[in-house]
């Protein structure tokens, strides 16, 4: 689990078995364009974008659509053979302790941020609206959102590039490898996964040596 998913639940009282699963692409659209822009993503800034709602013995979030500018589009309607890919997860697993909301509890509320809009990462997330889609894996590595992958090489990393050129958004380095230009200020970013059309794609890339490898910088995990 990540620890902005923790503050997100926290912070609104619900415990992770009560979202349902079309709340959660929400949720980690919004990490993943924080992550792609260099923002960090607190449930401060979350909260301004989508509020909670409760349908069904569940809740959801939903994107505020008064006063704030969006920062995603097309929020998935439905998911097909949701039955099949349903599955339990064990109590001992879960790293932290979730408060189990009741129904007479009410749906949570929390106040927007004031002065917002005034705020440099508001302007960033909202300068390009994405639609809410899967994302590979590897995208999903890249921005520090996902340990599920195993490099060939060691020191392989994934990053968005196009026509050798690619963005890695963890360390502020520049480095040639493989025809691959690495450089924090310039290039393509992770944003590019979202259109169809940039022509880009993720690629593989090599640290150098003396760097950590790409598991050993990610630090956003909570462990059971």
């Amino acid at each position: 689990m990540k620890k902005f998913t923790r503050e997100v639940l926290t912070n609104y009282g619900l415990h992770i078995s009560q979202i349902n699963a079309l709340g959660f692409p929400r949720h980690t659209h919004f990490e993943f364009i924080c992550q792609a822009n260099r923002v960090e993503p607190t449930f401060e800034k979350f909260n301004v974008f989508y509020f909670v709602t409760y349908t069904g013995d569940f809740y959801s979030f939903n994107s505020r659509t008064s006063g704030v500018d969006p920062c995603s589009s097309h929020p998935p309607k439905s998911l097909h053979d949701w039955k099949q890919k349903f599955f339990y997860i064990r109590r001992g697993v879960i790293p932290i302790d979730m408060h189990y909301r009741a129904e007479s509890e009410g749906i949570p509320s929390v106040n927007v941020s004031v002065d917002f809009t005034e705020q440099d990462w508001h302007k960033v997330l909202t300068r390009k609206v994405t639609p809410i889609i899967q994302l590979e894996e590897r995208a999903l590595v890249a921005a520090r959102m996902s340990m599920l992958w195993a490099p060939q090489n060691p020191r392989g990393f994934p990053i968005y590039g196009y026509q050798g050129k690619g963005i890695i958004i963890i360390n502020i380095f520049c480095y040639v490898s493989l025809h691959i230009f690495l450089c924090f200020a310039a290039g393509y970013n992770l944003m590019n996964v979202f259109d169809p059309k940039a022509g880009g794609a993720m690629v593989v890339a090599v640290l150098p040596e003396g760097r950590p490898l790409w598991v050993e910088q990610i630090r956003e995990f909570l462990a059971p």
